[in-house]
């Protein structure tokens, strides 16, 4: 009776100390960082090591029987890229839990793959002491990108809206923006391109409308600022 009485005591005191505090499932293969990592998470007076998984499986069990707030995860669990991704995705499609990446990988292509499965932030082991912020933000529905990633974040936002830009637009259409944003008169960029007034006239149209814009000009504008052309002179003919 007396073994059993301890055993509650001691139960509900783990219940006290757990409540309130967000519940972190950490996943990592590398003993060395689960216990970095757990003395970390455990340190911070609102949040504490709920379970730790060493591969996708138990990570995905853990996410469908535990009570999660949110997930630190490796992607390079037994030194597999694709098994981190894979984990990601598969817990999302269990249960939407905010997912901070940490990891020493740090390839663009790798980030922004992770970004796209469902994780809401990217830390490089280097700055693993940046962990607890990122998990308080985003168990309160929070997701400002760490400095790790955040300039790469954006040129590869560039770069996707650069490419729809450019299947967006005929050949042709391309020259008149560039041509108008360079200072070009649509007379002039007729003879350029040898085509008729008609024809200038209906691809102006379609440009317009292609970007929602009020004038031929605000086009261009809107074309410059997502990077379909970058000479910065402009010439007036």
């Amino acid at each position: 009776m007396e073994e059993r009485a301890s055993y509650v005591i001691e139960v509900e005191e783990v219940l006290r100390w757990k409540a309130g505090r967000i519940q972190v499932l950490l996943v990592d293969s590398d003993p060395v960082w689960q216990q970095r990592m757990a003395a970390l998470i455990d340190a911070e007076p609102d949040m504490n090591i709920s379970h730790i998984a060493t591969n996708k499986e138990s990570a995905i069990r853990a996410s469908t029987q535990l009570d999660l707030d949110v997930i630190i995860l490796d992607l390079a669990l037994h030194s597999s890229k694709q098994d981190g991704l894979d984990t990601i995705a598969e817990v999302m499609k269990i249960k939407p839990l905010p997912i901070v990446i940490l990891t020493s990988l740090y390839e663009p292509e790798i980030i922004v793959d992770s970004m796209l499965v469902g994780a809401i932030n990217y830390i490089t082991k280097n700055n693993y002491v940046d962990v607890a912020s990122a998990v308080r933000e985003a168990y309160q529905g929070q997701s400002s990108l760490h400095a790790d990633v955040a300039s790469i974040i954006r040129n590869e936002i560039g770069l996707v809206k650069r490419k729809e830009l450019h299947r967006m637009l005929t050949p042709t259409e391309k020259e008149i923006l560039q041509l108008i944003g360079w200072g070009y008169t649509q007379s002039v960029i007729r003879e350029l391109l040898g085509i008729t007034s008609n024809t200038m006239k209906t691809h102006v149209r379609n440009i317009i409308r292609k970007f929602n814009a009020c004038s031929i000009r605000e086009a261009a504008e809107i074309a410059k600022r997502r990077g379909l052309y970058d000479r910065q002179d402009h010439i007036t003919c």
